[in-house]
């Protein structure tokens, strides 16, 4: 087939193996595949050395850092490029300059000529491509085209054999590890570093918030071994509080820790519109990477305001995204949080921001993730629970067994590990004292401990749970929208696929605009 059109070029891609639509696959063979794309890319003539590169892969945190980081550098009159995956409605969003969605047509225009180009290389390859591999290499070959200055690639899944470690990093950075994707990375924490860090490049600067000690000694091991400089929160940069600790998302600093930085820096009033304290975080891998980017070349200057401007206008939607329609509506969260550990900083956030609300959660889940555990946490701080599941994609979790788990979990002391940032599987490294780090504090000292985390008491066991099953996820949020009142949270969580699917939903079909432009409950 000879494609022609963006329609063409779709037909081409759909008939690609997609791994983000199966449960079962094997990464087996890929570092004999990743040298093909590597030895391609020389063919076209080395796209992915046109421009500053970062390179971001973590178990969660990566969309959200990578949009931190593309904020602040466009705030700082770069032109950025973004590669992230996967894409709520379009793959178009998965390739974006300063923002913006790659166009159709410029999608079109460049896209045919490439599959010709590879093609004309080596044609089996070409039929042996995966879906992610063909947009990964149009990204280099776009931002190539764009010329952008800096190119953020956010990994697909572990790094290491993952189709962007083609590309040729400045800075690498490793947000966090937890558990995901065991089959495909490993059973363990340290087995499933070692995947994320095989994207660390030998001389090239390593930044990470991991703190989990398996994990982060497996990725310094890495690091050395390269002789790639590494920098973690908690020891060469760090977070700290200027207010309350409720109100840290609004007013945090950041500063980097003398003789264990390359740069001397601190800046202070830095506030997020993102939803979370695992924010704060992320928003000091961005720092800290644009820092790095920084002491390689003047052309990328960084201003303090533009800094914090930037942060402030970082967006991404379902990470917490909170929908406050009206006063007289429910609230809407949507969340993409696919693990144990992304769904932890849900509960803890959502239980905080709205402290007088009832809640709904409707949740839908993929095949192969860790549903005993999400579900027991869902128990724990939830009494109505609607099991549901998306359209959009085959993976999808059969209400019925989510049910059938659910009802064969023991009852659980209520409430979360009380952590400031991760869950129980990564401290955050954070130190919440208002005084600034001397280069001679250990983060990992008892003392710093103990202010690194704090933990609640577990309340009483969760009683009287209710919960439900509406196949079609749609119909669960139409008939819970229906029902809620002005003191109700609805949360839409478990998979990047139910909440993109929601989203479009909710907006499309459940709110409408009155006369006077007030949100109104869409009637039946």
């Amino acid at each position: 087939m000879t494609a022609q059109t963006f329609d063409d070029i779709m037909k081409i891609l759909e008939s690609k193996v997609n791994w983000e639509t199966l449960h079962n696959f094997s990464l087996q063979g890929m570092e004999e595949r990743l040298e093909e794309l590597r030895q391609l890319l020389k063919y076209l003539g080395g796209p992915e050395t046109r421009y500053r590169t970062v390179h971001v892969a973590g178990t969660k945190g990566k969309g959200s850092t990578c949009v931190l980081l593309e904020s602040i550098l466009v705030e700082n009159h770069c032109r950025v490029g973004r590669f992230s995956s996967p894409h709520l409605y379009s793959v178009l969003e998965r390739i974006a300059v300063n923002g913006i969605p790659c166009n159709e047509k410029d999608f079109a225009e460049l896209m045919i000529p490439l599959c010709e180009r590879i093609k004309a290389w080596k044609a089996e390859l070409f039929e042996k491509l995966t879906y992610f591999e063909l947009i990964t290499l149009f990204a280099f070959e776009y931002f190539a085209r764009q010329q952008v200055d800096v190119a953020i690639f956010e990994v697909g899944m572990g790094g290491r054999l993952d189709a962007t470690n083609t590309c040729r990093p400045d800075v690498t950075v490793i947000t966090s590890i937890s558990f995901d994707h065991i089959a495909q990375l490993g059973p363990t924490l340290a087995d499933i570093a070692a995947e994320k860090a095989g994207i660390i490049k030998p001389g090239i600067p390593l930044v990470s918030a991991v703190r989990n000690p398996e994990a982060h000694t497996t990725i310094r091991n890495i690091a050395r071994k390269h002789f790639a400089p590494d920098f973690f929160l908690g020891e060469a940069f760090n977070i700290r509080r200027t207010n309350s600790y409720e109100n840290i998302q609004k007013n945090f600093c950041f500063q980097t820790v003398p003789k264990k930085f390359p740069l001397d820096f601190e800046i202070k009033n830095l506030s997020l519109n993102l939803l979370g304290s695992h924010q704060i975080r992320n928003a000091s891998l961005a720092i800290a990477a644009a820092l790095l980017l920084h002491a390689k070349t003047s052309q990328i200057t960084l201003n303090k305001a533009n800094i914090r401007r930037g942060l402030r206008k970082a967006y991404l939607p379902i990470r917490i995204e909170t929908i406050r329609s009206a006063n007289t509506l429910p609230v809407l969260v949507v969340d993409g949080a696919h693990n144990r550990s992304s769904l932890t900083a849900l509960i803890k956030t959502v239980k905080k921001t709205f402290p007088d609300k009832r809640f709904v959660v409707i949740f839908g889940v993929s095949l192969g993730k860790d549903v005993e555990g999400m579900l027991t946490d869902l128990m724990r701080n939830f009494k109505r629970i609607i099991l549901t599941q998306y359209s959009s994609n085959p993976r999808h979790f059969p209400p019925q067994g989510l049910k059938t788990i659910a009802s064969s979990l023991p009852n659980a002391p209520a409430g979360v590990k009380e952590e400031f940032f991760d869950s129980t599987e990564e401290n955050s490294g954070i130190l919440l004292q208002e005084d600034s780090v001397t280069p001679d504090q250990n983060p990992k000292s008892p003392e710093n401990t103990n202010r690194l985390v704090s933990q609640t008491a577990p309340n009483s066991e969760q009683k009287d749970i209710q919960i439900e099953i509406i196949e079609d996820c749609r119909e669960a949020l139409r008939t819970i929208w229906t029902e809620a009142t002005s003191n109700d949270v609805i949360c839409v969580t478990g998979s990047m696929f139910l909440a993109a699917e929601l989203r479009k939903f909710f907006f499309e079909q459940i709110l409408i605009v009155n006369s006077e432009n007030i949100p109104v409950r869409q009637k039946n």
